[in-house]
Parts: C-alpha cells; structure tokens; sequence
C-alpha cells in the first residue's frame, strides 16, 4: 500500500523538478539556429538527451512513491513527458522513451530482461496514444472540445497497454499476484500522470508566459483565493465538510482568464496539494485511517477535464468571433480590390471634416488607417499640393451649390516624399444638420499622367541627336527625323514612300543584309556597324539599332532604326588599339601584341619544320643612367636602343619591349637543321649586342652602354609561351653572371639546376613543420682540453634525401627569407638544451653559441623575441653565445650596436663569427660589445707551412687581447696548430681535433667519456 511518508517526500520535490523540466524542455527554440545541417544535429541531440533526462528524473520522483510494488506508482509524470515528445519530437522521442525507461527500471532494481519488457511497455502506450491523437487530428493547444475528449480517450486507451504490458511483466516474473490492483493502479497512475503533465507541457512556450506576464496583478489575486481554498478543502479543520466542488468554480476563474498553460498549471499544483493532505492524514479523500485513492484519482480527471473543456469552449467562441470578423474583412476585401479607394468623406456645418467608412484601400493611398481619420480628416489636407487645394477648393464649393458630382485630379505627397496623382469623383448627399456627406470613389492616376509625360517625351525624343526613322513591314520609309537628315543628307521629301538607300561592299553583300533579316525575324532586334553613304556620295560607318514592331497577332508591322555618325569613334578605336597594343614610348609592340605573335608562331610551327627563336635583351647598367641623368635621358636610350633594334632584324621578325629596360626580339624563319638556326641566331645576337655597345648621343653627353642577351632556339609547337620566356630569361642571367656585355643560350642543364633549385626551396619550406632539422653540437675546449661550452650547429636530415650540406641550403634559406623562422627554432631549441644542461652539475658551466644571420638580427623585434625566449625557458643568459659575421655588424652599425647593447644588459654573449674574411674596421671594432674574436678556420687550416696565414693568426691574436677580447679559433685539426695557438696567446679551442659536431645524444655521451678520451 502507499506509503505517506515517501508520497509526501515526492510530492515535495515534484514542482522544483517539474519546473526546472519545463523550462529546459520548453524555453529552447530550433528553429532560430537550424540553419545549417550541424546545428539541426545538435539540437535533435539535445532534444533526445533532455526527453531521457527528464523522463528519467520525473520516473525517480515517482518510483519514490509506491502504491503496490516499488514500479507501480500513484501518480506517473512520465507518461505525460512521453506523450509530449511524441507529438513534438516524433520518433527521435520514442528511443529516447524506451532508453530512459529501460534505465529507470534498471535503477529500480530490475534485471536488463525485466526492464527492457517494462520499457517496452511504459513506451508503446505513450505511441499509441500519440497515434490515436495523430489520427483524429488532435491539436496540441486543446483548441476545441473534441480535442480534449479524444486527448482523455486516447491517453485511456494507450495507459491499457503500458499498465497491461507493465502488470504482466511482474507477474510472469513472480514479482507480484494480485494483477486486478496492480493493473488499475498502474492505469490510473499513467492516466492522471499523462492529463495533469501532457496540457501544461504541450502549452507552455513564450508565447503563454507573455500572456500570462499581462495579468500579473489578476494571477496575483487568484493565487490568493487559489491558496486559500487549498487551504479550507484540504488542510483546514472545515477539510471533512467536502468543500471540493469550491476548486470547480476558481478552475472556471483559471481557463476563462489564463488559458490552458495557466489552467494546467492550476490543475496540477491543486492535484498534487492534495495528494501530501491525503498522504499526511489530511483533506476528504482520507477516512477511516485510510486513504480512498480512487476518489482522488476522480477528483484529479475531472479538474483536469473541467478546465481543458471551458478553454476548449472559450477558444471555440473566440474563433467564432475570428470567424464573422473575418467574414466582415472579407467583404470589406471586396470593395478594396476594386480599383481605387471607396470612402464616405463628410463635412460639417463647422467646417470640420470625417471619414465614416472608408474601404481598406486608405492605408495604401494615404498611408492613414481608417481609425486616424473618423473622425477628424482636415489633416490630410496638409499632404495636398498647394497648388491644387485652391482648385479643388473651388470645385467642391460649385458641387455643393448645385448639388453636382464632385470631380477633381490632385497631387498627394506621400510620407517618402514621392508625388502621387489621385482621381476623385464624389456624389453628394444633404444630411439633416446640415452637413454634406459625400460618396466617394478615388484612384491613382500616376501611370496615366507618367503615360502622358512618357508621350510628350517621346516626342521630343524622336527629335534627339541621333538619326531615326520609322518604316512599314516592307520596309518603306514612313517617318524620319531632322537627325536623319542632318546626318545622310536626305530629305523627307527623298526618302517617304521609299526604301532605305543600302551600300553594297564586300564585306556588306546580300548575305549581310539576309543575315540583318533573320536577326530581326528571330529576335526581333539586330544591332551592329553598318558603312553606309551620304546623299553626296561620302561612305562613313553608322553604329545602327533596328527592332522590329509587332501587332496582337505577333506580326511584324514597324521597322524602327536609329544610328549615330561613328566617324569619329573609328578613330578612337584605332587609337585606342594602339595604346593598347604598342608600346607608347618606343611604339614597339608590346608584351600584349608579342605573347599573340608568339602564341600564334608556336602554332604554326605544328605546320613547319623550321627553327625559330627568342632573345631576351636587358640593357646593362639602365638604373645607373637614371639615377644619375634622369628619367628623360632613360627613354631617350631607350627610343634609340629600339631603332638600333629594328635595323637588325628583318621585317617577318618582331622586336617588341617588354617594359623597363627589357626588350624581345623574335626571329621567325630559320634553318630546319639546329645547328644552322643556331649559327644564324648567334650571328644576329652577337650584331645587336654589338649595335648595342656603340656610343649613344643623348642630349648633351655620350652614353656608354651594352646589354646582356638570353637566346632560346625551339621548333614545332611542343612548348608553351610560358616555357619560353623562362628558358630565355634564364639564358639572359647566365649572361649577365658572366659580365654582362655577353650572349648566351639556353641550355638545359640550366633549366635542372633552376629544377633542383625550386625543389629544394619547396622541401625547405615544409622541413621546419616535419620536424627536419636537428642541432648537432662541436664542443669547444680550452688549453687545457676541458670543455667549456658548444657551438649548435643546424643539420637537415631530409626523409628522402638524408643529409643535405648547409652549403646548399643556408644560402637559399637566406635568399627566401626563411632563415628567420629557423633561426628562431635554433634560438627556442639552444635556449631549451642550456635550460636542460642547468639541470646538472657536469653541463651547468657549459656555454652555447649560436649563429644568427644578418636578415634575422635585422628584424625589428629580434631582441624583443630572444628576451621572450629567455623569459619563457627561465635560462642562464650568460650561457647563451650569439655569432654574428662581420657583414651583418657592420651593415648597420649604430643599429645593429644598440641592439647589442640590449641583449649585453640580458647577459648575453656576442663572439664576431669568421673574422678576418670580411672588411673589418677597426673603428667600428672597438665601438661594439664584444666578448670574442672567432679566427676563421681557412686561416687555421694552413697555419703551419703558410707563413701569411700565421701572420694574420698572430695579428688577430694580439688585437683581441689588446681590445680585451677572448680569441676562440676554429678549424683546429692537428697539435701542431693547437700547440701554435697557444704558443702566441689563444686559449680557445673548436675543431675535429677534438670532436666533429655530434647530435645530442653523441655530445652527451662524449661528456660522460673520461677527461682524457675528450680530447
């Protein structure tokens, strides 16, 4: 039997968990983020995760209060979630059903075979009922009175299965024998589960809490009546009087006033008050020490059904009074689709003016509602135009007189500041009082005076600049216009009742003209250029648009032509050709007109077998002559260079200037054996280069100057223009690397080496992000063979190729830019291994060096990075070696001097790399913070059978200890140049002697060699 104290636990924390339900439930809205396929995924998730969840908490609460057996419940709030995700969500509802009842059942103590049979009845009575309701067309908000008694029928009909399904279950498994009570108490359960859950649920939306939210001082009125008979019917000492039929009445309050969601709502709170009364002892439905549950069960259904009824009514009679107001707008519908505006305009004795009845159509034309104007219309007036209102003024005063229509056109200036024309033709009607109502029926007459306007432009327009003329379907002139004859030269009196005069060429011979014909019997238009002839014999080009008019029946019956004079513009086009295709400095074709010609020579070279080719000219040294002489003196060479350039070639050939001091000479027609073409292309390259060097007279002094040509020899058509012009390039820049002044062909090994150059750079430029690069480390000792630090050395081992020279891709790094962000991999991967070699007592006095390239020190915020870098690993700074070549110290000095600076005040160390190679100033030397001289290894290399090299080492030597600098050489591969070294004061040490560079794991594992293995 139940019992009191878990009912009253349950009952407790029913409306937290239901309102925290509801609004989860309820509050979301799809439809403002489904526009796209991932959200609506995402919300039919969270849908199916909020069905499970909020079936499942409702389940606990109610499994908390057991009737007959732990499953079999007083009241069942799930039914009623179910039953709301099925008519919402569809079938993602249902799984989500059996899921939760599945683990709700499983919680409760269940085997996975009891529960899943449970889940599948708690789940398809819901679906029944969801189809029973589909079936009859059910709408959710309870709109009508059969749709709350087929709501109550099918909740009924579907509790039978899930209470059948439920009861069978425990019986056949032994957990309970007295089916009768177990099946009625499971029915009723659901039943009153599903009528008190289900409306308020199907109901709730933003739209009823705005409603609700309206009525904030009348629900706070029937809270209080609504507590206080909860109070006198069930916790009163009056409770034993059956004072029930007092909820009837505030339920009537409740649906008339706040609808189904507020209704429902009522319903519920009142059903679930008087369940805690009955289960502490309390209220009607207790007696005789016992609860009499089946009236309680009663008392909820028929609440529940007394206020879905009366919304039921009352929203059946406001649709009723939807219904005849609707059937009012449609008639008034009527008079506003008639073409205008139909309206009752009265005036008074006072002057005063009102607007009866007036049909729809007044918000359009006058943008007021009927409302505004009823009873007051002088307003509109104001809208009038001035200087209409005098007119109309007048009109009206005779038609009142007499008694006459009121008819009068007026221009109405809308809210938007446009103009519209307005027709008004009124009836009048004396009425008693004395005032004059008048029938009114008004239109827009703006397109019938824009017609009118369009007629008179039209007019003037037949008379514009340009010639037109109008003629028959036999195309026998009708009209023409003074243009025309301005024009043409004929007159009216020549052409009416005649045929257009056509001039006959070549190019416009009968087939033209038939061409014109089809073109218009097709489309209806044809524009083009005609040449055509003046009554005095001079041919000149028309720019001429015929369309053919076509009556009803679609036949032709007008032809009307218009044309200009293009004289002119014939002139502007070739004008415009020659700017477009010519160079305007040299009037040599340019890069347009020569990529067309070579486009044209590669195909048909398809068709022959000989030898052509392409030199690519760049003037030498161009930049200087502009620099020093002015661009004036530039073009002046360049005008010059493109006459020599011409005399040189023949006439089938192209000399073309590409732009600055680049020019193209294409030779067409040559030998069909190579060797031959080759000959014959070297001997006209070699007499423009010639031709070239000799002096130039500009303005006032002698240029002297030569190019650098580029020759590519191809055949047939298995080469592109692209292709071309890089193999030419590419031949040009060999020979400007081999002093200019020079001509040079393109060869294909050329070409590989520019191949082996772009692949390089590509692998490069994925070789940071695939982890490529390693730091290989030579150590660095000093007189006495103890290590004092490292220098890190960048290795690439590539995945395919393996070990590739940093003689073969520093450079290019260099050149593209990419030494910047590898050399700040090198500084974060240095700065981390000294971080690391502070972790232990043998490696924590160890320096390390690092090379810096000039593009990178350049940066602007390199210091800022490698104090980011030293911050971020928390290393030692004085532990950190920057090297740095003599060219990138004095590139900039006083820059590159006050960066160092602010790296010395870090603690940073800065050895000057390879010195001695460079130009070295001993100006700038002493001015920069160095800490060390780097003697570069060609100078070690020889030291001992070179007596210049030793020279250069000693000078060295002697000037860091004199500026007081350490002197570190590199390079150091046998005793005797270590023995010399130090023989003259250099107690630094770097080479193979030693050790080669090692990968961290060799260098580490030399450091843990014994001292006497080290060296």
């Amino acid at each position: 039997m139940l019992t009191y104290q878990k009912l009253t636990n349950a009952i407790l924390a029913l409306p937290h968990n239901c309102s925290s339900l509801l609004k989860s439930l309820f509050m979301y809205k799809p439809e403002q983020f489904a526009h796209t396929r991932n959200f609506r995924q995402e919300i039919r998730l969270g849908h199916f995760l909020l069905i499970m969840l909020a079936y499942f908490g409702a389940g606990r609460i109610g499994l908390s209060i057991p009737y007959i057996n732990p499953n079999v419940s007083l009241i069942w709030l799930p039914t009623g979630i179910a039953i709301t995700g099925l008519l919402r969500y569809g079938r993602l509802a249902a799984v989500a059903i059996f899921i939760a009842a599945w683990l709700l059942e499983i919680s409760a103590g269940f085997s996975v075979l009891v529960a899943g049979s449970l889940a599948v009845g708690n789940t398809l009575g819901p679906v029944l009922s969801k189809w029973l309701l589909r079936k009859q067309g059910f709408r959710r908000d309870f709109s009508r009175r059969r749709d709350v008694i087929g709501f109550g029928m099918a909740v009924m009909l579907g509790m039978c299965i899930s209470a059948t399904g439920g009861t069978l279950t425990l019986w056949l498994h032994g957990l309970n024998t007295d089916l009768a009570a177990v099946w009625l108490t499971w029915w009723a359960g659901d039943t009153v589960g599903a009528l008190l859950a289900a409306p308020l649920l199907l109901s709730f939306s933003f739209k009823s809490l705005a409603g609700l939210s309206r009525r904030r001082k009348e629900i706070f009125g029937f809270l209080l009546v609504f507590a206080l008979a909860n109070w006198l019917i069930f916790a009163s000492p009056y409770s034993h009087l059956h004072l029930t039929f007092i909820m009837v009445g505030i339920m009537i309050w409740a649906a008339m006033r706040f609808g189904i969601t507020g209704a429902s709502c009522a319903v519920l709170i009142t059903s679930l008050f008087s369940a805690w009364t009955t289960s502490h002892s309390m209220g009607p439905f207790y007696d005789g020490g016992q609860a009499n549950l089946l009236i309680l069960w009663a008392y909820m259904t028929t609440m529940v059904l007394i206020t879905l009824i009366i919304t039921a009514l009352q929203s059946e009679s406001i649709d009723a009074t939807r219904q005849i107001q609707e059937a009012y707008q449609r008639i008034n519908k009527v008079a506003s689709r008639l073409p205008g505006l139909v309206l009752q305009y009265r005036i008074r004795p006072d002057h005063s003016a009102s607007i009866p009845f007036a049909s729809d159509a007044i918000v359009q034309m006058f943008e007021v509602t009927h409302e505004e104007v009823r009873n007051d219309a002088l307003h509109l007036f104001a809208r009038i135009d001035p200087r209409d209102i005098e007119k109309g003024t007048e009109l009206i005063r005779d038609a009142m007189r007499n008694l006459a229509p009121w008819q009068s056109e007026f221009r109405m200036h809308r809210k938007d500041g446009t103009v519209r024309w307005l027709y008004l033709d009124g009836l009048p009607e004396p009425e008693p009082g004395g005032s004059m109502l008048w029938h009114c029926f008004i239109t827009d007459i703006t397109e019938r005076k824009q017609a009118e306007q369009d007629l008179r432009i039209a007019a003037c327009t037949f008379e514009s600049q340009e010639g037109i003329f109008v003629t028959d379907a036999n195309w026998i002139m009708l009209r023409l216009n003074q243009a025309f004859t301005r024009i043409s030269g004929y007159t009216t009196e020549d052409l009416i009742g005649r045929r257009p005069p056509l001039h006959k060429t070549k190019q416009q011979d009968r087939d033209f003209f038939e061409q014109i014909n089809l073109s218009l019997a097709e489309h209806r238009y044809w524009h083009g250029e005609l040449w055509s002839r003046r009554k005095n014999g001079e041919i000149y080009p028309q720019m001429v648009t015929l369309t053919a008019i076509t009556d009803n029946r679609g036949e032709v019956s007008n032809y009307i032509g218009s044309f200009n004079d293009i004289s002119r513009h014939k002139g502007y086009e070739a004008e415009i050709r020659n700017l477009a295709f010519y160079d305007p400095l040299t009037q040599l074709p340019n890069r347009r007109l020569l990529m067309d010609r070579l486009q044209h020579l590669i195909s048909v070279s398809n068709r022959k077998d000989n030898h052509s080719a392409i030199l690519f000219i760049d003037l030498d040294n161009f930049k200087t002559l502009n620099d020093t002489r002015g661009h004036d003196a530039g073009d002046l060479l360049l005008i010059e260079t493109a006459s020599r350039l011409q005399t040189c070639v023949r006439d089938s050939d192209t000399v073309a200037r590409l732009g600055g001091d680049e020019f193209v000479v294409v030779l067409e027609e040559l030998s069909i054996e190579k060797e031959d073409a080759l000959r014959q292309a070297d001997r006209i390259a070699e007499k423009i280069r010639q031709l070239l060097s000799q002096p130039y007279m500009i303005t006032d002094f002698e240029h002297h100057g030569s190019s650098s040509i580029g020759v590519c020899l191809f055949q047939g058509g298995d080469i592109t223009v692209k292709d071309l012009f890089k193999r030419a390039d590419t031949a040009m820049y060999e020979a400007k690397t081999a002093g200019r002044n020079a001509v040079r062909f393109f060869d294909p090994a050329m070409q590989a080496i520019l191949v082996v150059r772009m692949l390089l750079e590509s692998n490069l430029r994925v070789a940071l992000a695939n982890n490529q690069f390693q730091l290989y480390y030579q150590v660095q000792v000093n007189s006495e063979g103890k290590l004092i630090g490292a220098e890190a050395l960048l290795r690439w081992i590539h995945p395919d190729r393996g070990f590739i020279s940093p003689a073969d891709f520093i450079p290019l790094a260099e050149e593209t830019g990419l030494i910047i962000p590898i050399g700040l991999w090198v500084l974060e991967t240095a700065c981390a291994q000294i971080k690391q070699w502070e972790s232990s007592k043998e490696t924590r006095h160890l320096t390390l060096a690092v090379n810096v390239s000039a593009k990178q020190f350049q940066q602007p915020d390199f210091v800022d990075t490698l104090s980011e870098i030293i911050r971020r690993h928390k290393i030692d700074a004085t532990r950190l070696k920057i090297e740095l070549t003599e060219s990138t110290v004095l590139d900039n000095v006083d820059a590159t001097t006050e960066k160092m600076h602010e790296l010395k005040k870090l603690g940073i160390a800065f050895s000057m790399d390879d010195f001695g190679t460079g130009y070295s100033s001993l100006a700038y030397l002493q001015r920069l913070p160095l800490n060390q001289l780097k003697i570069d290894q060609s100078f070690v290399r020889d030291l001992s059978h070179d007596e210049n090299d030793a020279t250069i080492v000693r000078a060295i030597i002697s000037l860091g200890v004199n500026l007081g600098l350490n002197v570190i050489a590199e390079g150091v591969e046998t005793s005797a140049q270590r023995a010399f070294l130090i023989a003259h004061n250099c107690y630094a040490f770097q080479g193979y002697y030693f050790s080669k560079p090692l990968p961290l794991e060799g260098f580490h594992a030399l450091l843990k060699a014994p001292e006497s293995d080290q060296i």
